[in-house]
C-alpha cells in the first residue's frame, strides 16, 4: 500500500533511541516499517518509545518500506487544542 503522501496509523514495534532506528506496525504493513530518527517529525530530541500511536508516509526503498514521515499522535492532539 505504498502510496506517498497517504497517512497510516501506527504504533512503535520498537526504537532504540542509541542506533535512531526501529520499526512500525499498523494493519496495512504488518512486515513492520522502517523508520530512522531522522523521519520523526516532532520538536526536540527525535525517539519514540515502544507501543507509542504515531501516524506515518512511507516509500519502497531497496532495503524495503521505510517512514518518510513520522508524527507521535500526542503531538497532534496538543496542536489541535
Amino acid at each position: 500500500m505504498i502510496e506517498g503522501e497517504t497517512w497510516v496509523r501506527g504504533t512503535v514495534r520498537w526504537f532504540d533511541t542509541a542506533k535512531g532506528f526501529g520499526f512500525l506496525e499498523s494493519p496495512e504493513y504488518p512486515d513492520g516499517v522502517f523508520v530512522e530518527y531522522s523521519s520523526i517529525d516532532s520538536p526536540g530530541f527525535k525517539t519514540l518509545t515502544t507501543g507509542q500511536p504515531v501516524v506515518f508516509t512511507c516509500e519502497l526503498r531497496p532495503r524495503g518500506v521505510e517512514a518518510v514521515a513520522v508524527r507521535p499522535m500526542a503531538m497532534l492532539s496538543s496542536a489541535a487544542a
